[in-house]
């Protein structure tokens, strides 16, 4: 047995119609067949994404292009205090990553023995949520004292300085957007086939596919990105 087979985990896709109604080719039912990209693949997909993410950021922090224009909200007329506001909410995913990294977190409970009894087994699942509840409390705390300092930080800048700050925090949220977009679109294009035997991509090229429709894009996105939840599972 070619055990490589074992981590290709393979599904089927119903592409369906606005009302949900699977959509039929002759007397055909429209299937498209998707798998679980490997590690070759996901280092090009990668790229492809870390490419779309940097084009994008030279393009935003233009401020006469048109993607500056059109994708970094309207800033002059802002105050200073929604200024800081908005710069902190664009780095809310970060704050909240270093928020997980450095919180002190409370003692996670031991693991239970083959055979615990079911009175153990009681105690372990509420000693579990309690550590559960603790950990998040101790997260997001540390994220108050995050945002705190650097809304001072933030207060302590000029004009110029704080409009700066807003750009380039935007333009990060903007382009964590861009990256996974692009990032789920590959998987998706180069995980999904024709054929059983996934040999036959669905699309002739990663153009065709997001030239897609709408509804036929968001499906087989939807489907690969199901799939691969699904055999990280396996995995564990």
């Amino acid at each position: 047995m070619d055990l490589n087979q074992l981590f290709k985990w393979k599904g089927e896709l119903i592409i369906k119609d606005k009302k949900g109604e699977p959509v039929t080719t002759g007397k055909r039912t429209l299937t498209l067949h998707q798998r679980v990209l490997g590690d070759a693949d996901l280092t090009v997909v990668r790229k492809k994404a870390l490419k779309a993410s940097r084009k994008l950021r030279r393009e935003l922090l233009d401020p006469d292009s048109e993607a500056h224009l059109a994708m970094i909200p309207e800033y002059e007329t802002m105050d200073d205090n929604i200024l800081r506001n908005a710069v902190i909410l664009s780095e809310a995913l970060e704050i909240r990553r270093v928020a997980m990294d450095t919180a002190i977190k409370p003692k996670e409970p031991k693991e239970l023995v083959v055979g615990a009894s079911l009175e153990e087994q009681e105690d372990y699942e509420e000693a579990l949520e309690k550590y559960r509840d603790d950990l998040n409390t101790a997260i997001n705390e540390r994220s108050t004292e995050i945002m705190e300092r650097r809304s001072e930080e933030l207060s302590e800048l000029d004009r110029d300085a704080l409009v700066n700050a807003y750009t380039k925090g935007m333009s990060n949220a903007l382009c964590r957007t861009e990256m996974v977009n692009e990032y789920n679109s590959w998987c998706a294009y180069l995980g999904t086939f024709s054929d059983k035997a996934t040999k036959k991509r669905a699309f002739k090229s990663f153009q065709d596919f997001d030239n897609a429709a709408p509804e036929l894009k968001g499906q087989v996105i939807n489907g690969y990105l199901q799939l691969e939840v699904e055999g990280g599972d396996l995995k564990n």
